[in-house]
């Protein structure tokens, strides 16, 4: 038996780009981009905000709220899975209806050295004395 793929257009999500989680007789669940087209995630562990909700088919799914950040869980056995701010791990099917927004890795900016030692020294920040 030979896997005919339909050819639709697909894309890596960029940061800032609204998913809409449907779903599909042919693919199961799958994430639209803006476009209209299948979107492939650009790496594991990205983050996902939760930008509008739907009623899940998994107990802990229906908890979560707009503005709350999800993780991807990519894996070489299972499908791909998601983790919710609780740990636990689902699958892509129990966000069907859901609209999810690529949110940019969170990294502190390393903060100069003047703000160190202006640290250090006690002064407020934002205030520099010349």
């Amino acid at each position: 038996m030979s896997m005919d793929w339909v050819p639709l257009p697909r894309h890596t999500a960029k940061v800032g780009e609204i998913l809409a989680v449907r779903w599909s007789d042919y693919y199961g669940a799958a994430m639209f981009g803006d476009r209209d087209e299948i979107v492939c995630l650009p790496h594991k562990r990205c983050r996902l905000e939760v930008v509008a909700t739907a009623e899940g088919s998994h107990p802990e799914v229906n908890f979560i709220l707009p503005g709350q950040v999800i993780r991807h869980k990519r894996s070489v056995w299972f499908l791909d899975r998601f983790e919710l701010p609780s740990g636990t791990a689902v699958w892509l099917w129990h966000f069907v209806g859901f609209k999810l927004r690529l949110a940019p890795d969170v990294t502190a900016p390393i903060p100069s050295e003047e703000a160190l030692l202006d640290r250090m020294r006690g002064k407020p920040e934002g205030v520099t004395v010349s």
